[in-house]
């Protein structure tokens, strides 16, 4: 039987793979699908979140579609956090590719409570959730290059951050290159759309770890997105049940998020569900939860 890990990795092949596929067809048959940026149909689209404040910001005016188009985004980022970073997003995979993944640097802080302390302090730790996570959210760089993308487009009237956006480029090289192969249209875009990426994410390899403001916007809704997010079962896992030093979950996490850490529930609000810890734990011992749960979870008896 396939194991969890390796279900979440064919099921984000697949979902990306369908997104480009949407993109292309719109292209040739002209369905007028628009891209992630914009998707839909007529009347009915829905935003990039960032693109749509930035929108919004820009003409300093409400525009009705546009937020009811923003509420359905955030509703969805309420529900699976940052799961558009690891499902939808094509910049993990293009510095992939180039095998430009960031180096791991020092993982989030490993410090454990003992089982019983960890029980008796719940409640304590929730009524404080809300306070770390704003911590957490302000120790962030991405939230202060959100800040920044928002006061400048405010500023300058245009919505900044869409002029360089990767996933904006990603889709427009995309565009670029098909009519460049089938309509034999030359045109600026396909030279600057790749080094503009190339640039991004290639040669800077840290941009989703450090500058990218659509994962800062998504940590504000992935603090209070509880569902499907990785679990541990305290019973097989090398570190809580034997005390073993394992940090394996922690190193192949984009996010670097350890999930023994004193923190970890306000780690999880970094969480894209991509399920890497799942897939390379030693001991089979994460799996996703669909309901919300203890990042570590203990035999209660």
């Amino acid at each position: 039987m396939m194991k969890q890990g390796d279900r979440i990795t064919k099921a984000r092949v697949a979902t990306l793979a369908l997104v480009f596929v949407a993109v292309i067809a719109s292209l040739a048959f002209d369905l007028g699908l628009g891209t992630p940026s914009s998707f839909g149909l007529g009347q009915f689209f829905l935003l990039c979140p960032l693109g749509g404040i930035e929108a919004l910001l820009a003409s300093k005016a409400l525009v009705p579609v546009t937020l009811i188009s923003l509420a359905v985004v955030f509703a969805f980022a309420l529900l699976f956090g940052r799961a558009w970073c690891a499902w939808g997003c094509p910049a993990p995979r293009i510095r992939g590719f180039f095998k430009r993944e960031p180096k791991a640097e020092s993982v989030h802080d490993a410090a454990t409570a003992p089982a019983t302390a960890q029980r008796t302090c719940s409640a304590a730790r929730e009524a404080k959730g809300l306070a770390a996570s704003i911590r957490h959210l302000a120790r962030n760089r991405r939230t202060w290059a959100l800040g920044v993308v928002l006061v400048a487009t405010l500023i300058a009237g245009i919505p900044l951050f869409c002029l360089v956006c990767p996933i904006g480029l990603t889709f427009g090289t995309v565009g670029s290159l098909w009519h460049l192969i089938v309509d034999k249209q030359v045109t600026l875009s396909a030279i600057v759309f790749p080094a503009a990426l190339a640039i991004e994410l290639v040669l800077y390899r840290k941009w989703c770890m450090n500058l990218c403001p659509v994962a800062g916007l998504l940590n504000v809704f992935g603090q209070f997105a509880r569902l499907f997010r990785p679990r541990v079962d305290a019973s097989t896992c090398l570190q809580a049940s034997e005390g073993r030093p394992c940090t394996v979950c922690a190193s192949v996490c984009a996010e670097r998020i350890n999930l023994h850490a004193a923190d970890a529930a306000v780690q999880l609000g970094e969480c894209t569900r991509c399920g890497e810890c799942v897939k390379h734990c030693p001991s089979s011992s994460i799996r996703i939860a669909a309901k919300p749960s203890d990042p570590v979870m203990r035999d209660e008896a």
